[in-house]
């Protein structure tokens, strides 16, 4: 775990307000339909997918999927499909590696380590999702990097 200046994002990304049982479902369809119009529209995908949640999620997450991307303006690409800046600023920052099943610990760990360094979140978070799931790979080593921005 450590603290860094975390590089604003420029993303082709699909965002929606959805209960936390929809997640996956949500990513799968997202993450094609991203990947399909950032290329039909000219850019190309410079970096791993990633996930951005503006606020801590409840029974529902507001989140933003997609991908960096190189050679798109931020504005609209396609149905329901958007190139935003993702707001970088200093972050706490780690690595986790194992199921996504298994990031809620992971998250944990690295709240309390930033509180510990007497940091606060500044409310919204990150993963990058450094592994490509796969269906016929395995989940143990899948390695997601976390960031907590921090105010």
């Amino acid at each position: 775990m450590e603290i860094v200046d975390q590089p604003a994002i420029v993303a082709a990304a699909r965002r929606a307000e959805i209960a936390m049982s929809e997640m996956r479902p949500f990513f799968d369809t997202a993450y094609t339909a991203v990947a399909s119009a950032a290329g039909a529209g000219g850019g190309t995908i410079s970096g791993p997918a990633i996930a951005w949640y503006s606020r801590m999620p409840a029974e529902t997450a507001d989140v933003t999927a997609g991908f960096p991307v190189a050679g798109l303006e931020v504005g609209p690409l396609a149905d329901d499909v958007d190139v935003v800046e993702i707001p970088g600023g200093r972050s706490a920052v780690a690595t986790a590696v194992g199921p996504y099943e298994k990031l809620g610990e992971s998250w944990q760990a690295l709240a309390e380590w930033a509180a510990a360094q007497g940091e606060t979140p500044r409310g919204d978070f990150a993963e990058h999702y450094v592994t490509e799931p796969t269906p016929d790979g395995d989940p143990d080593k899948n390695v997601t990097r976390l960031i907590l921005p921090l105010v």
